[in-house]
């Protein structure tokens, strides 16, 4: 099988292309996916994982990734706390991570071209389909000196095998903290104020050669301010924050322009996670927690999170079909700035209520109804706020109600979840205009109902 990996390893003198993070250190448009183009051999059928001896079965099999990711992680923290006085606690911890990740990309794929993106291919089988022929056995010369056809000769495009081999390294390391200020007004108040820094490391894309193969870590400063209060003799549970996060180096995944993998070839695509060069988050969360009775508890919560990137970042989008690639051929300049649009995958409101009530049964059964309403607003799952790859905001009820025996040994319930039926939207995939501009979608489970019986061994 011809591989990049073993050229690179074995070679006396590995091209320069072959050295680790040489497709980090040269970013695309440069040629930076270390290709390597061979004359098509044939398959003796040893690899288990292919199955081209007689010519590829299907659309996909001619494709082979032995892709692979090795991380290390180590991280200490320490923290100390400070009672200053009988009314305010002062809490300051530190954070030291490193992250050590070994990646690359490894690809062997069988392909039909022209002569001209092949003219790469070395040896007697190279430039054109006359040579590869001649090579290959379908084209021999008789003994009158004229060349004739054989069984082997290829008509079309000429069959070569082709790898791409791309080796990563990487460390990073980063110290991050928290300071927090308790101060208890009362004993049923608490009010604190924080500080905290936040880190992910970074890391590499690995599908399908990615024209930014790597990314640099996520930075993260977050600023809350927050309450916790019990009112009425403690059966009234109040909880609430005020939160603002700084991002630096946002993570965000989007679609983006990768260069040929073959020389003349026609470039492709990869969802690729990008760095935005920042984001705001602020927001507000609240939850309340209260025992109504002996029988009934009531509860809830909503969070209020608007969020935006705050920074410059151009993003190609091959998914729109008002601009299709083949009749755009500076397609590679349509980009769009996300500055100012909201995070993707953050929604700006939600919220959920529930209640529970039990009952005590003659001789000593229990019986317990639960009900959960929540909701959750419009989201994007992509950085260009657009309608079409927008999930519509939705709302979900689920009742249940369980029976539990003296003895707690058998337990019988019945469920209604999502009892409305109202289907919501987890998930948008976009492809572009070699998919047909196909979208497809992750959904939320219909209504679903059911009797559950449970029975306790040794009780």
């Amino acid at each position: 099988m011809h591989s990049a990996k073993n050229i690179c390893q074995t070679a006396a003198t590995p091209a320069a292309s072959c050295a680790v993070n040489f497709a980090s250190d040269n970013p695309a448009p440069a040629a930076n996916n270390n290709l390597h183009i061979s004359q098509w051999y044939g398959d003796d059928g040893s690899h288990p994982d292919l199955n081209v001896q007689h010519g590829i079965d299907s659309v996909g099999s001619d494709l082979l990734y032995h892709t692979q990711t090795v991380r290390k992680a180590f991280a200490a923290y320490t923290q100390g706390v400070w009672d200053i006085n009988d009314v305010f606690t002062l809490t300051v911890g530190i954070r030291y991570a490193e992250d050590e990740i070994d990646a690359e990309e490894n690809l062997f794929r069988y392909i039909e071209a022209a002569a001209g993106p092949l003219a790469g291919i070395t040896g007697a089988g190279s430039g054109s389909l006359a040579n590869y022929n001649r090579a290959n056995g379908g084209l021999v010369t008789g003994a009158d000196g004229i060349e004739r056809g054989t069984p082997l000769a290829v008509n079309g495009g000429i069959p070569a095998a082709v790898s791409v081999y791309r080796p990563f390294t990487r460390i990073d390391r980063k110290t991050t903290g928290r300071v927090n200020l308790d101060w208890n007004v009362t004993d049923s108040t608490l009010l604190y104020l924080s500080a905290t820094s936040g880190y992910r490391s970074g890391g590499n894309n690995l599908v399908f050669f990615s024209a930014t193969p790597d990314y640099d870590p996520e930075e993260l400063l977050a600023y809350e301010f927050g309450y916790k209060t019990q009112l009425f003799d403690d059966s009234l549970q109040l909880n609430g924050s005020f939160y603002y996060y700084d991002y630096e180096n946002i993570h965000t995944v989007a679609t983006e322009v990768t260069p040929p993998l073959v020389p003349g070839g026609a470039p492709g695509t990869t969802t690729s996670v990008l760095e935005a060069p920042g984001a705001e988050i602020m927001g507000i969360e609240a939850e309340v927690l209260w025992l109504a009775s002996e029988n009934w508890t009531v509860g809830g919560n909503f969070s209020y999170t608007p969020s935006e990137y705050d920074g410059d970042l151009l993003i190609q989008d091959p998914a729109q079909p008002q601009t299709p690639e083949s009749l755009f051929p500076d397609f590679n300049k349509l980009t769009q700035n996300i500055n100012g649009n909201q995070i993707l995958q953050v929604p700006e409101l939600k919220y959920t209520a529930w209640a529970s009530y039990g009952m005590e049964l003659s001789g000593g059964s229990r019986l317990d109804f639960f009900g959960v309403y929540s909701w959750i607003d419009e989201v994007y799952y992509s950085p260009f706020e657009s309608e079409t790859e927008k999930a519509d905001s939705y709302d979900r009820t689920d009742l249940r109600a369980t029976w539990t025996s003296a003895s707690s040994q058998w337990v019988v319930a019945g469920y209604v979840n999502n009892v409305f039926d109202d289907v919501g939207v987890l998930q948008v995939l976009r492809n572009g205009e070699g998919e047909g501009y196909r979208q497809s979608s992750g959904v939320t489970s219909p209504r679903q109902y059911g009797v559950e019986l449970s029975y306790m061994l040794g009780q």
